[in-house]
């Protein structure tokens, strides 16, 4: 009789370790920010779960990731809008008009080539037109960007600059260059792409309509470069380890710096050209807003 007492105590022990003393923690990462058309942050977040017993020892473990949205202020996320688990979105970029909520990545990386470019509808409401649209580029693309009216891509590979219509016809070339490196349209009438020479990383600029290329010297230069949204002559990117701009169309033109120590990775300019977002090189998780015209501000919203 003692025995089965025995027994049946130990069994209500090992119940209350295993079932009553469980609980699961949960730890949100945040990475890879870009803004919509109306200034909201969409980003990429991941949610680990782990469940332990009442001593502490693991017992299960999950991991998933979805694209969010929230405000600036890193309040009102919208929790998943879909999950992209299995497949790493790169390089996020909205599209600029008003048609609908467009937002398009690239994906699978190989070799440092990106071979697909996924596009999808990301609104809230009933959607209309577009749901999830793929381009595939073989043997793949360094950088892809939006036209100024929503209707083309502008992608390069190591050697070419090209447009292509969101459907992927009039896949057309705009310039031939060596060893280039990344390309944005979304906010100007010229296309701004960067490519490495001897000397060091060019900034150049070119009409797709008229061809007319302007090469800047790489002391002026800037790296991942963003056309601002209101004055297309300003281009803001990265030189010297400093957040920078520079006026293209100067008669010299020179960089001035907006920040110094500037550590962020693919900032993304807002619609007004206010902000900058951006994840940090070295953190694996973290959202940053730098304000651009309030005595040039940073600030950690996630």
């Amino acid at each position: 009789m003692k025995k089965i007492i025995g027994i049946a105590c130990l069994l209500l022990v090992v119940g209350l370790i295993t079932g009553c003393g469980e609980r699961t923690e949960r730890t949100h990462y945040y990475y890879s920010p870009s803004f919509t058309r109306d200034g909201k942050i969409i980003c990429i977040e991941g949610v680990e779960r782990v469940r332990k017993d009442i001593l502490g020892s693991q017992l299960s473990s999950s991991y998933v990731e979805f694209i969010t949205t929230m405000y600036a202020t890193g309040t009102g996320e919208s929790g998943s809008i879909f999950d992209v688990t299995d497949e790493i979105p790169y390089h996020m970029s909205c599209s600029p008009t008003t048609e609908a909520d467009y937002v398009a990545y690239m994906a699978e990386l190989r070799s440092g080539l990106f071979r697909k470019i996924v596009i999808r509808n990301f609104g809230t409401g009933q959607h209309e037109g577009r749901e999830m649209i793929e381009l595939v580029f073989y043997p793949g693309i360094k950088s892809f960007d939006w036209s100024k009216d929503g209707n083309q891509l502008v992608y390069c590979t190591t050697q070419e600059v090209r447009t292509v219509d969101l459907d992927g016809f009039n896949d057309t070339q705009v310039v031939a260059e060596s060893n280039l490196e990344f390309v944005t349209w979304k906010y100007g009438d010229r296309i701004a792409f960067v490519h490495s020479t001897g000397t060091g990383k060019v900034l150049s600029l070119i009409n797709p309509n008229t061809m007319v290329r302007n090469d800047l010297s790489v002391a002026a230069s800037v790296d991942l470069p963003q056309i601002s949204p209101t004055s297309n002559n300003i281009v803001y990117g990265i030189a010297g380890g400093s957040y920078c701009s520079v006026d293209v169309d100067a008669g010299t033109p020179a960089t001035t710096e907006v920040f110094a120590n500037f550590t962020g990775e693919l900032p993304r300019l807002s619609s007004d050209a206010n902000r900058v977002t951006y994840s940090k090189v070295g953190e694996i998780s973290g959202i940053y807003i730098l304000e651009l015209f309030i005595a040039p501000n940073e600030i950690k919203i996630k």
